[in-house]
């Protein structure tokens, strides 16, 4: 110990301080209040550590000193590099060490609700699926539910008879595009899509908690990428009702 604070004592650079917390549940449950896993830890990611901080793998010093105090079990990890001015930290880096570290910790707690997320995907694509189809099929016999998404299914229409080239959604002009992410907002305000996108998005919250706990709103439906399919499913269905063809086929 005395030799380390000699080293940092007479160390003429920069010197990053990274406090690295727990849940006091969290630490218990997953093996991290005591030194000796938060040691294998470190050691493990050093040189993603390093990398996050500019510094070459040979070229990283680190100490760090466990606390098992109160309610969040941590470490403080002094950190530099061998050459003083060679290592900077941005934002990104941060991120990116706190991504590693955090994936490390919580892989099988992700590994179960990325698969529950995954499939909760599955699920909202495929309903949204369905209600487009029964949307097409009551288009056709003038039985329309829902007016407001029939009147933009026909602006889409209309649309794509101007469109060449793929009738997909990243090939689209952008006033196309905006059609297409009003229907798909207007979808979401059916109730077994909402309840689709609500279990998702929970999921979703689940998992950036374990890198920030913040208080989260959810977006519209359009806005997030994972779902772009249910997109081309409205263009299809689209192109299917301007060509008169509506076959409700899944490509897929």
């Amino acid at each position: 110990m005395n030799a380390a604070m000699n080293e940092l004592n007479e160390y003429p650079g920069n010197i990053w301080m990274h406090v690295i917390s727990l849940k006091r549940e969290d630490a218990e449950r997953l093996g991290y209040d005591h030194a000796a896993q938060w040691r294998n830890l470190i050691r493990a990611h050093r040189n993603e550590i390093a990398v996050a901080m500019h510094i070459p793998p040979s070229d990283f010093r680190w100490y760090a000193a466990f606390h098992d105090e109160g309610d969040h079990p941590h470490i403080h990890m002094m950190a530099w590099s061998a050459k003083p001015g060679q290592a900077y930290l941005s934002k990104d880096g941060i991120r990116k060490i706190k991504s590693a570290l955090t994936n490390d910790i919580f892989k099988q707690e992700l590994l179960h609700t990325y698969e529950q997320k995954s499939s909760s995907r599955e699920e909202l694509v495929r309903r949204a699926r369905e209600e487009m189809k029964a949307l097409a099929q009551e288009m056709q016999t003038s039985l329309g539910s829902h007016p407001e998404v029939e009147t933009m299914m026909v602006t889409l229409a209309t649309q794509l008879e101007s469109v060449t080239g793929k009738k997909k959604y990243g090939y689209l002009p952008k006033t196309v595009k905006e059609t297409v992410d009003k229907i798909v907002d207007l979808m979401e305000q059916l109730p077994v899509i909402n309840e689709c996108y609500q279990t998702w998005w929970e999921l979703q919250c689940q998992i950036e908690d374990f890198y920030s706990e913040r208080k989260r709103r959810r977006p519209p439906l359009s806005q997030q990428k994972e779902f772009r399919p249910i997109k081309n499913a409205v263009i299809q269905e689209a192109e299917n009702i301007r060509m008169c063809t509506v076959t409700f086929e899944d490509a897929d």
